[in-house]
């Protein structure tokens, strides 16, 4: 028997936040970003909000105790919603995701709770909305193994051909993965940028001044990096 749900005079959403290492939850950079997104997006919609936090741990598996905690929330129908930035904060595998999705509809006994994905437009509750997402999460993984490929071959011609592998960041890795994550979080460049000149950090010039063009320079200097090997 499906537990009865409590009666709110708003729906109840646990906004669900991760970051996988613990260099992103020391700095606190990604999980405030997620964070922010997601109570925004819950007021948008109407719904009071709790934040649930898993920090410096990998999505790859589901033993994670916050997740845990509001699964088991939301099936004892203290919640109505589980919130995510991006579908692999909740999960990086196609199983486990399946678990997450027959554990909001109970099966064939109706829905228990929904799950609402900020960068995805499905509808979640429905087969089509699970099965997209299963393909995206295929997609993402085979997209992550593919670049990890290209890169560790390009790394290795480099080597061979006797070059440097690699280069001098002018930024600290610390301010360079706070604006990706901020940005694989949903914050638009222009927020990013905003957000590091109220907190004065210097840009690779030493400057104090942020634009969103700055902070869309640092990302494409990333996502170069990653294919190196191949462009050099």
């Amino acid at each position: 028997m499906a537990p009865k749900k409590v009666t709110r005079s708003r729906p109840l959403a646990l906004a669900y936040i991760r970051v996988s290492t613990e260099d992103q939850a020391d700095s606190g950079a990604s999980l405030e970003a997620q964070r922010t997104a997601l109570t925004l997006e819950a007021e948008r919609k109407g719904w009071d909000v709790e934040v649930v936090e898993d920090a410096g741990l990998s999505g790859k598996s589901m033993n994670r105790p916050g997740l845990t905690s509001a699964l088991e929330r939301l099936e004892a129908g203290q919640a109505d919603w589980l919130m995510a930035t991006k579908l692999d904060r909740l999960s990086r595998s196609v199983g486990d995701f399946d678990t997450i999705a027959k554990r909001a509809r109970l099966g064939e006994r109706g829905q228990l709770f929904g799950l609402h994905i900020l960068d995805m437009p499905y509808d979640l509750t429905t087969a089509n909305g699970e099965f997209m997402a299963n393909i995206m999460i295929s997609t993402a993984r085979f997209e992550r193994r593919l670049n990890g490929d290209r890169t560790r071959t390009g790394m290795a011609q480099r080597k061979a051909e006797g070059k440097h592998v690699g280069r001098k960041r002018q930024l600290p890795a610390e301010v360079v993965e706070r604006i990706t994550a901020a940005r694989a979080a949903g914050l638009s460049m222009a927020k990013i940028a905003d957000a590091l000149n109220a907190d004065a950090v210097p840009t690779a010039q030493g400057g104090a001044k942020w634009h969103p063009s700055t902070i869309k320079a640092v990302l494409a200097s990333v996502e170069r990096e990653a294919l190196e090997g191949f462009t050099a």
